[in-house]
This record gives C-alpha cells, structure tokens and sequence, in this order.
C-alpha cells in the first residue's frame, strides 16, 4: 500500500510531504495506482520551485517507494507561502481523489508540524 502523510500546521497549511510504499495494484510496470501516484508527486515537486521560487528539500529511496519533500518554512513570504499552499491543496485534492477510488491500495494522512 502507498502511504502519504501530509506535513501540516495547527491552521491546515502544508509544508511537505512523504509517500512511502507500492501499490502492488497490478505488476510492476501496469501498476496504474502507483502511476498516478508518482504523477501527481513529481508533478507537485516541479511546480514548487517553477512556481516559488523555492527549492524545496527532497528525499528519494535508492530501489523506488520512498519521497520525502520539506519546504523550509524560513524562506516563506506570504506570496510564495499563498502559491505553495495552492500546488500542495492540489497534490492533496488529486490524492484525495485516488483514495475514494483505491483505498485498497493507497491511503492518505496529515501530520502535524
């Protein structure tokens, strides 16, 4: 099951993100849950630093099933804290989407920061 944990503030914004494991909803290679899944991520990823202006922090896993993305709160203003909140709303709107589809497969969940 693909894992992704929201990193958000007491007032519901969001800084980051961490997906973690694999679908397994089809062989690999026609796993569409995890095509998406990977998606809507690197989508997110891109758009942070197109958009901000801001580099944000990555992790990857060596073998594939692991990212980690932090957004270092210091170097926010208020504009590019307002864009950042509308590509991680999204990112989480199209997770939300997959989930209602696939819940077997994925799951999503918030932490606080």
């Amino acid at each position: 099951m693909i894992t992704v944990t929201i990193y958000s503030d007491e007032n519901r914004k969001s800084y980051g993100f961490e997906i973690s494991g694999h679908a397994l909803s089809d062989i690999y290679g026609r796993d569409l849950v995890c095509a998406g899944a990977s998606a809507v991520a690197f989508g997110a990823v891109n758009a942070i630093p197109q958009i901000t202006g801001i580099t944000p922090e990555i992790e990857q896993g060596t073998e594939g099933g692991y990212l980690k993305v932090t957004v270092p709160q210091a170097e926010l203003n208020d504009e590019t804290d307002a864009k950042l909140q509308v590509i991680l709303n999204t990112m989480v709107t199209q997770f939300y989407t997959m989930t209602a589809s696939y819940s077997e497969y994925i799951e999503l969940k918030y932490k606080m920061i």
